[in-house]
Formats: C-alpha cells, structure tokens, sequence
C-alpha cells in the first residue's frame, strides 16, 4: 500500500485513518467537494458526486481507496434530508466506479463504510454478516449503498464493506450527542433501555480500515464495532461513572423521542448486536476491549 485515495476524509474517521497512514510513510490523498480545498501532509483533489465528476488525476497511482463520504444520519430526516442520505452514497460510489472504470491501470482494493443499521432492530438477536437486511429506511440505504459498491468487484478491484457501528468521539457522533445532559447529571437511559449499542473507539475503527486495507484476503462485509458491546441502560451507567455523575434519572419514553427527533428517533432506539468474529479471525486485536477504557480515552482529548 503506498497510495491511498479518501473520500470524506476531513471527517473524524478520515482524520483518523490519515494519521495512521502518514505514520506508516503512505501518500494520502483526499476527495474534497470545495475547489481548491488543502489539508496539511495530503494532495487534495476535487469531486461533485452530484455530476458523477471526480478529477482525472485523483486516481492516477493509487492502489486503495477508501470511501466514507455521505451525508450524515444524525440530522432531522426530513424528506429532503433523506433525499441527501441516499443520494449522497449512491451517487458517491457510483463516481469512484466511474473514475476507476476508465483507468487503465486500477486500484487493486476498495473498502468502503457501510453501517449495522443493514440489519434490522431486535432487542435479542446477535447478528453476522449473512443475516438479511432490514426492510426499514435505513436497512434500504444500506442495501442499496452496498449494492453500488459491490459493483466495482465487476473492475477486478477487491471490495470490502465495513458495516459501522457507533463510533465513540466526543465531538460528534451518538456520543457527542449524550454528553450535554449526561455532564449536567441528568442522562437516562433511552426508549426501554435494552437496545444493544455496538459501539467502537474512533482509533479501532481506523486501524481496522488500514488492517483491511493492508489484508488482501478480506473481501466482503465486515461488522466494525468492540466486542464488549452492551445494551443503552449499561451504556449510560459507565458513561456516568467515567464523568463521575449521578444516574438515576428515569427512562424517556420512546414516544418522547419521536416527538423531539421524528423518524431520526430510530436511530436512537435501534438495537443491534453484532458479531465480530470474523474481523476477529482476520488477525485484528482490539486496543479498546472495554466501553470504559474506551469512554475515558474518547473524553479526556
């Protein structure tokens, strides 16, 4: 591996795999939708997956791509919103099938974000990669993101997905989110409390995004999340214990929910448990084994 090209990769899991990559001597270089955007230590080039443009030169070289770009999930699903979130991985993945179709000479691995909201939402049921997509608007996007990016096996490119749980940074993400009411010491659990929260430290995440990278036998979907995964009501205990607050507070009622985030609240009461096992048979060890060591990493940067 000694070029690599990133879509999304001023995102927090981008910066992240960029970090790693430079450490390890690789060129970087990022997909940006701004003109003439830079970034230090990577070659930044342009991309309007609207157009299905990508710049000529961006690919020239490079033997992996990884792709993160599309529109967050974290904001009210309007039916603009949900316009933007599947047209943002459809369109994405079919500009980089696009762009490397007419190479002459292709990247030889593309490993892609994908995410558990593939699967659908059970309080019990532990999840592996053969397990049928929900039939919900988030198992669709899934689906269909999938589907896209499946297609650039067609170009003799290795393709593998990394179906992404909830990734732990406290600027942003499910965690960003909790923080607010749980540093006022008044977080409590959410919906019934038993939905599974198959979470990940943002550094696993990326040095699983290299270990696939640099893996040429991995091909396929891949659950990207720790294996000490627990349910909403635990979640919010250690949370508490890690910022040293009270946890009491009682359950807000899913209704509730619905009412302050509309259809968005699914995100929120989802409950998926994923299996790790077969990224774990792929030679890949954990930094962060437990949720606490986890959260008091992610919150003390």
């Amino acid at each position: 591996m000694n070029k690599v090209l990133i879509s999304g990769g001023s995102g927090m899991v981008g910066t992240e795999i960029t970090k790693i990559l430079l450490e390890k001597g690789v060129e970087v270089r990022w997909l940006s939708t701004r003109k003439n955007a830079k970034a230090e230590g990577v070659k930044v080039f342009h991309w309007d997956p609207d157009q299905h443009y990508i710049e000529e030169s961006a690919l020239e070289g490079v033997d992996t791509v990884i792709h993160l770009a599309g529109a967050s999930v974290a904001k009210r699903w309007t039916d603009e919103h949900k316009k933007a979130i599947m047209d943002s991985r459809m369109k994405g993945s079919q500009t980089l099938f696009r762009g490397i179709e007419r190479m002459s000479s292709r990247p030889t691995s593309f490993i892609s974000a994908s995410a558990v909201g593939y699967y659908p939402s059970d309080d019990e049921k532990l999840y592996d990669e053969k397990a049928d997509p929900a039939n919900d608007f988030l198992g669709k996007v899934v689906q269909i993101w999938e589907e896209e990016v499946d297609r650039i096996e067609d170009l003799n490119v290795r393709v593998a997905k990394m179906r992404i749980g909830i990734v732990l940074e406290k600027s942003g993400g499910a965690l960003g989110q909790m923080l607010p009411a749980f540093k006022l010491g008044v977080g409590s659990p959410l919906g019934n409390g038993r939905q599974w929260m198959p979470w990940i430290h943002v550094h696993d995440l990326a040095r699983m995004f290299v270990h696939t990278a640099e893996n040429t036998s991995m091909q396929g979907a891949f659950n990207a999340a720790a294996a000490d995964q627990v349910r909403n009501k635990e979640f919010g205990r250690i949370l508490a214990k890690v910022l040293g607050v009270p946890y009491f507070f009682p359950n807000v009622p899913g209704w509730a929910l619905k009412l302050l985030l509309g259809e968005m609240a699914q995100i929120a009461l989802m409950s998926t448990h994923v299996s790790v096992e077969k990224v774990k048979e792929s030679g890949f060890t954990w930094k962060y084994t437990t949720l606490e060591s986890a959260l008091k990493d992610s919150l003390k940067k």
